[in-house]
Parts: C-alpha cells; sequence; structure tokens
C-alpha cells in the first residue's frame, strides 16, 4: 500500500472539502470507509497539518485518515480513521544524534511505538536531527517512516 501524506497548511475545513472531492474522483485507488466499514486499496491517503478532525471522521464515504499525535496514542478511534502517529522529535526526545541514546528516552521511544503497533497505528516522527545514529535508533525501534530532508544521506544510510 502506498501512503499519501497531506500536509494542510491553510484552512483545514475549507481545504479538507475541496480535497475530498477530488479524492471522491479516485474511488477504485483510495482506501475507503462507507457506512463504517473500511475497504483498503492500493494508496492511503492521510491529512496532516490543519487537520479538520471532526469534519474527516464524519466525512461519507471518507478517503482519507487522519494524522494523529502523541497524545493521540491512547484513542479510541479506529485505525482507519487515525493511522498515523506523528509529532516533532524534540518536544519528546532531548537526544540530538550525538553521544549515547540516553536509555530513558530508548525505553520510551519503543514504548510509543509498541502501543501505536498494538492500536494497528504506525509511527513518524518529524523535524529529526539529520544523524545516522538517530535513523539507526529510529528503525531499530521499529518506527514506520522516517522523516527527512536529507534524501541522499538517508538514502546511504539505508542502502547496506
Amino acid at each position: 500500500m502506498f501512503t499519501l501524506l497531506i500536509d494542510i497548511k491553510t484552512a483545514g475545513e475549507a481545504t479538507y472539502r475541496a480535497l475530498a472531492g477530488v479524492l471522491a474522483g479516485y474511488p477504485e485507488l483510495l482506501c475507503a470507509t462507507r457506512d463504517g466499514k473500511f475497504t483498503q486499496r492500493a494508496v492511503s491517503v492521510i491529512i496532516s497539518g490543519n487537520r479538520a478532525k471532526d469534519v474527516i471522521a464524519s466525512d461519507t464515504p471518507r478517503f482519507a485518515g487522519i494524522d494523529g499525535r502523541l497524545g493521540d496514542l491512547e484513542s479510541e478511534m479506529p485505525a482507519h480513521l487515525l493511522p498515523l502517529i506523528s509529532d516533532r522529535w524534540s518536544s519528546h526526545f532531548r537526544w540530538r544524534g550525538e553521544g549515547d541514546f540516553p536509555e530513558a528516552e530508548r525505553i520510551k521511544l519503543r514504548r510509543i511505538v509498541r502501543k501505536a503497533h498494538a492500536s494497528g497505528r504506525r509511527v513518524r516522527f518529524w523535524a529529526t536531527p539529520e544523524k545516522a545514529a538517530l535513523w539507526r535508533e529510529l528503525r531499530e525501534a521499529e518506527v514506520d517512516l522516517i522523516n527527512t530532508d536529507d534524501l541522499s544521506g538517508l538514502r546511504k544510510f539505508l542502502t547496506p
């Protein structure tokens, strides 16, 4: 499955409503929820940024999910509505990829991933330091998506 993460930077509700009309034109490609029943297809759309959570949640049919935050780890929303937990790295961790990763932070990271995965959600951190040591910790903790602006550096890291 391909994930299309759409980061809304303008007014969330108006932008989502316009986007929902566009997404509705591709029902054969997009994961969808109709009458509470989820159908998986080739593309999973996730709305990040200015998320109009109530509007998205009540949309029917719905062709997009919501990008959650760490505060949503305990959410009872179904995973098809809240399929991803994303947050700013520096809001939750002090380590910046240099020196040893503090064990307490390593435990915290792995607990976050385990809890999200137990609920059927994936995990992503954004604004992470562009360091191989940090990418290694994310990979070892089974973080699902590594966010980076250093695509060539990450490619070198991931390529054996």
